[in-house]
């Protein structure tokens, strides 16, 4: 196992290649990474995500603050996770929970006007529901049919940085 703070996350760089692929049942649910990297890289509002463990490049995502958050969220401070996956040679091992847990330090770093962030985990995904709820994403009671079926709307609230006094 992967210790919680081996986890890190940093924002894509051309420089770093992210490039594996996902088996069907969990293409299901996600795209590849290649293939987000491809489409949004020059999208200003698209932020592409690395996930490193170990400091190997051990997943990706895309925290997106496009018009679609907003089918996801009234919070116009909020961000949409999306195109969340981990390298196969890295699953079971923590990675999920890792990152997902170094996700409001991230946020706070280099977001800091944004506080919360919004997904749509697949309805048939118990597996990522779990792991997201783990992390302390919550159920907003929200649900959208989209291209891979329903979606359950969850939110992580971002607390901004508390000084010490």
């Amino acid at each position: 196992m992967i210790k919680k703070k081996e986890v890190t996350l940093h924002p894509y760089s051309s420089k770093v290649t992210v490039e594996y692929s996902l088996p069907s049942d969990q293409l299901k649910f996600t795209g590849m990474p290649q293939d987000i990297i491809e489409r949004d890289a020059k999208n200003p509002d698209k932020h592409l995500v690395v996930i490193r463990a170990r400091d190997e490049v051990a997943g990706f995502f895309e925290l997106d603050e496009s018009d679609d958050r907003k089918l996801y969220s009234n919070n116009p401070k909020a961000l949409l996770l999306r195109g969340y996956s981990v390298n196969p040679k890295y699953q079971g091992r923590g990675i999920a929970t890792g990152s997902i847990y170094a996700l409001p330090d991230f946020i706070r770093k280099e977001f800091p006007e944004f506080n919360e962030v919004v997904l749509g985990v697949n309805a048939s995904n118990p597996a990522a529901q779990r792991v997201y709820q783990k992390a302390g994403f919550e159920d907003t009671g929200r649900r959208l049919m989209r291209s891979k079926g329903e979606q359950i709307v969850m939110c992580l609230r971002v607390n901004p940085k508390q000084e010490n006094s």
